[in-house]
Order: structure tokens, then C-alpha cells, then sequence
């Protein structure tokens, strides 16, 4: 504000003597220098602020990123742990269902082997039935 003053002061200068002349245009030097000296340092105190602001809010910024980035490669982790204990667990769990099938499977042979021993067994009673019934004449229980 004094710079202004003083701008103001010695800017409507009298062309009354040199010298005085001389020193009010000096002074009149002094003042606008110091007048644009005073407004570049409050434009940098402005863009200083504002790089400060700016500087603040990418810290936070990055200190964000990280931490996402953090969790990310804790979630993958955990994915992959999961997968692997599952495909272990699916792994045993296959073998049991395989050993279950083998059993299965030999219990069915075992069953189709009796099956045919019962139908074997059928038709030889049946066959000696039909003998039994030729030789007695067919005097059975008709």
C-alpha cells in the first residue's frame, strides 16, 4: 500500500527545477519497483500454495494407491491359497470317489457273476423239473 502512495505522490511531478525533478523521478522508480516486487511476491505466495496444496494431495493420493494396491495383493493371496486348498480337498475328494466307484464296480461284477450262477441254477431245475415231469408222465399237480 506505501508503494502505491508513494506512486501516486511523486507520479504528478512540476517540471519546476532539474534536480527536484531528478529525485522525484527517482523516487517515483523506487516506488513502482517496489510496487511490482511486492505484487510478484503475492502471485508466488499464491502459486506456492497452491504447489503445496497440490503436493499434499498427491501424497495422499499415492499413500491411497498403496494401500489399495496392498489390499489387492492380499485378496490375490488369498485367492490363490483358497484355490490351492480347494483343488487339494477336490483332489482327495476325487480319490474317495474313485475308490468308492472301484468298489462299486467290483460289487456289481460280483452281483452280475451270482445272477448268472441264480439263472444257471434256474434253468437246471427247470431242466430236471421238465425230466421229472416226462418220466412220472406228466402227473403232477396240474
Amino acid at each position: 500500500m506505501d508503494a502505491i502512495r508513494e506512486m501516486r505522490k511523486y507520479s504528478n511531478s512540476d517540471h519546476v527545477h532539474l534536480t527536484s525533478e531528478m529525485k522525484g523521478n527517482v523516487k517515483l522508480f523506487r516506488a513502482q519497483r517496489n510496487f511490482y516486487i511486492t505484487g510478484f511476491a503475492i502471485f508466488l505466495a499464491f502459486v506456492i500454495r497452491r504447489l503445496v496444496t497440490m503436493i499434499i494431495i498427491q501424497h495422499e493420493l499415492e499413500v491411497k494407491a498403496q494401500e489399495i494396491i496392498k489390499k489387492a495383493e492380499d485378496t490375490v493371496q488369498m485367492a490363490k491359497t483358497t484355490v490351492l486348498a480347494n483343488t487339494v480337498q477336490e483332489s482327495e475328494d476325487m480319490a474317495e470317489l474313485k475308490q468308492k466307484l472301484e468298489l462299486s464296480e467290483i460289487l456289481l461284477d460280483e452281483q452280475k457273476i451270482r445272477i448268472k450262477e441264480l439263472e444257471d441254477q434256474a434253468a437246471m431245475w427247470q431242466q430236471k423239473y421238465k425230466e421229472i415231469s416226462k418220466s412220472t408222465g406228466g402227473q403232477g399237480d396240474d
